[in-house]
């Protein structure tokens, strides 16, 4: 449990500028989005500024879910509400208070050894490695449906993961722990709270982390993903890896649902040469069945580590160049490779997962080529072998 601490109040910075309010679908069920983790974003990906926009154009009375405010765990003021800004999305702004709790030690003198929440190992999660954020343990006004948002009621449960924007950061959360229930008596505060994390999510907002003189007394907005898809796993150890590994996800996600639509992706500038020209190891295809691929189709590698495109290329000058691939990946982890040319290994590059298999982004690395003809291989390093590869171009 999470109780309220004497905190020295910290002038709230300016919320990140808006982009143009995306408009809210009409839906009122509690749907969940496909679950995928995400690399760093694609010119087709949503931005924090469009998706945090959105969400707050779509914070107005009509979609508020409690009818009853709550309190600002800051500041102690009734005046935080919760908008259901998607199907499933629930979102508040408030201030954020610091949470020592968990299996790293702190000298908060509040600090206790527990969260409510533990990681997939059993173990309770650690304020300083996991960013996490805090509700209510129960419903402080025990009816229901609640007067206030009871996680309980919308399809959440711990590790549920989120978004916290602030001051124009974006980073991934997940539930943590929870304020103290009615039948407890610690301190002053009650399940009505919102508005705590934890130090790892402090830090990486840029917020002063300290339990006992952090925090910020607004301008923190949190959005909420239900449902089982959304709750991540993992240890104390890689916890926080595998949150902000799904960060660019939930905003193409929330983009998405509320209406929005990305920027097309132009394929890259320069000697662009089509994957299909090149040739495939056993089991791979050359595939037409995903939109907004260049030339006549994509090359579609074995799912095994080893597995590999060779794409001919043609370059006019002997030197180091640098060749950008346009490449797709809708599962759930990126796909890194090995670049070879001409039978030597390059390095190796990373292929982050892009929003579905239709999305396509672009990946570069430098190599040496000759001049006239150089044959380049894209191995995949893992089971998935190599992301769908459209193209690759030489600049």
């Amino acid at each position: 449990m999470s109780p309220t601490r004497t905190r020295l109040a910290v002038a709230a910075a300016a919320v990140l500028a808006l982009a143009i309010p995306l408009a809210i679908r009409n839906a009122d069920a509690a749907t969940t989005p496909t679950t995928v983790k995400a690399g760093p974003a694609a010119a087709t990906s949503f931005t924090p500024a469009q998706v945090l926009a959105g969400v707050q154009a779509n914070m107005t009375t009509a979609k508020k879910v409690n009818s009853k405010p709550h309190i600002n765990t800051m500041t102690r003021a009734q005046n935080v509400n919760v908008y259901q800004v998607a199907p499933g999305v629930y979102a508040y702004t408030s201030g954020l208070a610091i949470d020592t709790d968990g299996s790293d030690p702190d000298p908060d003198p509040d600090h206790q050894g527990q969260t409510t929440w533990s990681d997939s190992n059993g173990k309770a999660l650690g304020a300083h490695h996991v960013p996490f954020y805090v509700l209510g343990d129960d419903c402080w006004d025990r009816t229901s449906p609640c007067p206030h948002f009871f996680y309980k009621e919308h399809n959440m449960t711990g590790r549920q993961f989120a978004l916290m924007f602030y001051n124009g950061k974006c980073i991934g959360a997940i539930f943590g722990d929870t304020q103290t229930a009615n039948n407890q008596t610690t301190s002053d505060n009650d399940s009505r709270e919102l508005g705590e994390g934890s130090v790892k999510a402090a830090q990486l907002l840029g917020i002063p982390s300290s339990g006992t003189t952090g925090g910020v007394d607004n301008g923190v907005t949190v959005v909420m993903f239900s449902g089982s898809s959304w709750v991540v796993n993992g240890t104390n150890a890689n916890l926080n890896d595998n949150i902000q590994a799904k960060v660019q996800t939930a905003l193409d996600s929330l983009g998405a649902s509320m209406g929005g639509t990305p920027p097309t992706t132009a394929p890259p500038t320069g000697n662009t040469f089509e994957a299909e020209t090149g040739t495939l190891s056993a089991g791979g295809t050359f595939d037409s069945n995903h939109l907004g691929f260049t030339g006549t189709g994509f090359a579609n590698t074995a799912n095994a580590v080893g597995a590999y495109v060779d794409i001919p290329v043609t370059a006019a000058t002997a030197g180091t160049k640098t060749l950008t691939f346009r490449y797709s990946d809708g599962t759930s982890a990126a796909r890194p490779a090995t670049i070879s040319v001409n039978g030597t290994s390059r390095g190796t590059l990373n292929f982050p997962i892009t929003a579905n298999w239709d999305t396509w982004a672009t990946a570069s690395i430098s190599v040496p080529l000759t001049a006239g003809t150089n044959t380049i291989r894209v191995t995949g390093t893992t089971a998935g072998g190599a992301a769908n590869i459209d193209s690759v171009t030489i600049s």
